[in-house]
């Protein structure tokens, strides 16, 4: 694969390094979920031409296989995989085609990251390009070594639910969907989407109205599972504060509504336009200012960047259509009821979340008459998932939406008394002289996919220090993705 000839900065510098170069790569090829085939068949062309066995199924996972060094045949092996796709944000009023344009990365320092305009793709870009560096390293003596790269884990795990695991040999399984250097994943959440819609009526404005363009913006977003303990908040339901706040006072009425884009990404911004009678601006907007000062002291240490607009449209580009305050009034209510965040910690896994809901997109379509929300509820338990997204079938039937269950994905139970961990450990301390933690964590990872068609397998999941996840703010440590590189091969060549 050729490098990344769009980049940005000195990104050149990494064209050298064994793994980068082909996470470079990767960067020129564009990879949202559901549209991996370029990706993967430039990959499958690049195992072909090295003469490494690999071959696609037909929703482009790809199954790659090196056998083992002389001397180490009846060694246990190692299964390392990755998923091929990548979430798609971007900066406001950044143009960028994720269908279409290549990732421009930067160097800032020890960071790779794309200067803050969209996600860079390093989840999980640099577990598939670690991966590629080890089968090309003709260099290191290892077991038979065994890859998978598996499609759409950022959306429905098509890939990795369709993934024919019987096809490897190797019962040690090595996920690079990590994002901690120092700490190890064993066991994961499970999850699905939740999506709530009901029909709505619009009719023409009236003469009377005012209408207010509301805003919030500038917030850090994040991974719905890796950052939702940070308390950064959602732009969704700060703007749903807001116009709740207002709308017990002043009869509303919503003419758009909508925020975030992905249901895993926490909302960095939403938006809307309400109208009210004239003679209740002034009232309006004290009532934005007073909630949004509140929210600025909860929330403005997080997010330095925060704000909170209300701007009146003195000229309407086109004829607005409103909703009427009582239907304005229960989409505001249901919104400000629904659920958002921590909803258990882990009582066995001290500072684990345990179950999660994030509310990652809100739509309100004047061409379809509907509203809608989508939400990504995620837990360690399948029955506190499927409570959680009962709790919301069961208040959106009282707001008159109906609410549909997709996507649904099984967690990955911890196993403290896995070999592979205890491996891992011993080899990672006796390398850097530092200890690797080994906890689960509240992310989505394939793993419980592999353990579901072959409970036998010993799994865990490892990567280089990462952040910013699912947002523009996306990064990926130069350094810790040497470090983890080392890591592997020095794992690879010990005889155990």
């Amino acid at each position: 694969m050729e490098e990344n000839n769009e980049k940005k900065g000195n990104t050149a510098a990494l064209a050298e390094d064994p793994v980068f170069r082909h996470f470079l790569g990767i960067c020129r090829i564009p990879h949202p979920s559901f549209k991996e085939k370029a990706l993967s068949d430039a990959i499958l062309a690049w195992a072909e031409a090295r003469g490494i066995p690999c071959r696609q199924d037909k929703f482009h996972n790809l199954y790659l296989r090196k056998k083992a060094s002389p001397g180490r045949e009846q060694e246990p092996g190692f299964l390392l995989q990755a998923h091929l796709d990548m979430v798609c944000q971007k900066a406001p009023h950044v143009t960028h085609d994720f269908d279409k344009d290549p990732i421009r990365t930067v160097q800032e320092g020890d960071l790779v990251t794309t200067g803050g305009k969209t996600t860079l793709g390093a989840d999980d870009g640099i577990g598939v390009a670690l991966a590629m560096a080890l089968l090309e390293a003709d260099d290191l003596s290892h077991p038979e070594l065994e890859v998978l790269f598996t499609t759409a884990e950022e959306d429905d795990f098509s890939g990795a639910l369709n993934a024919d695991i019987g096809w490897f040999h190797s019962r040690r399984v090595i996920n690079l969907d990590n994002a901690t250097e120092t700490h190890a994943t064993t066991g994961s959440a499970g999850g699905c989407c939740v999506r709530s819609e009901r029909p709505v009526t619009f009719a023409a404005k009236t003469e009377d109205l005012c209408f207010m363009h509301c805003r919030v913006g500038g917030m850090l977003g994040g991974h719905s599972g890796e950052d939702i303990h940070r308390g950064r908040g959602s732009a969704i339901m700060l703007l749903s504060r807001l116009l709740q706040a207002a709308g017990t006072r002043i009869p509303l009425q919503l003419a758009r509504l909508s925020g975030g884009n992905f249901r895993i990404a926490i909302a960095r911004d939403a938006e809307a336009v309400v109208a009210f009678p004239r003679s209740e601006e002034e009232r309006f907007l004290a009532l934005w200012q007073k909630t949004g000062q509140e929210l600025r002291e909860e929330y403005g240490s997080v997010n330095p960047e925060l704000f909170m607009t209300a701007e009146k449209i003195e000229k309407l580009q086109e004829p607005e259509k409103v909703l009427c305050p009582s239907e304005t009034g229960e989409i505001l209510q249901f919104l400000f009821l629904l659920p958002q965040g921590i909803q258990e910690m882990n009582g066995k896994v001290p500072g684990i979340v345990l179950t999660s809901i994030n509310v990652g997109e809100l739509y309100l379509d004047t061409k379809k008459g509907r509203f809608a929300t989508v939400a990504e509820v995620r837990s360690a338990i399948a029955s506190q998932r499927d409570a959680v997204a009962e709790k919301v079938k069961l208040l959106g039937r009282r707001f008159g939406m109906e609410t549909g269950i997709s996507c649904v994905y099984p967690g990955w139970r911890d196993n403290p008394d896995s070999p592979l961990t205890a491996l891992l450990q011993e080899r990672y301390q006796a390398l850097f002289g530092r200890p690797l933690e080994a906890t689960p964590v509240h992310v989505g990872l394939e793993c419980g996919f592999f353990l579901a068609k072959r409970p036998e397998l010993d799994c865990i999941s490892i990567g280089p220090d990462a952040g910013n996840l699912h947002s523009p703010q996306e990064y990926v440590s130069i350094a810790s993705t040497r470090r983890m590189y080392r890591f592997l091969r020095e794992l690879l060549s010990f005889r155990n």
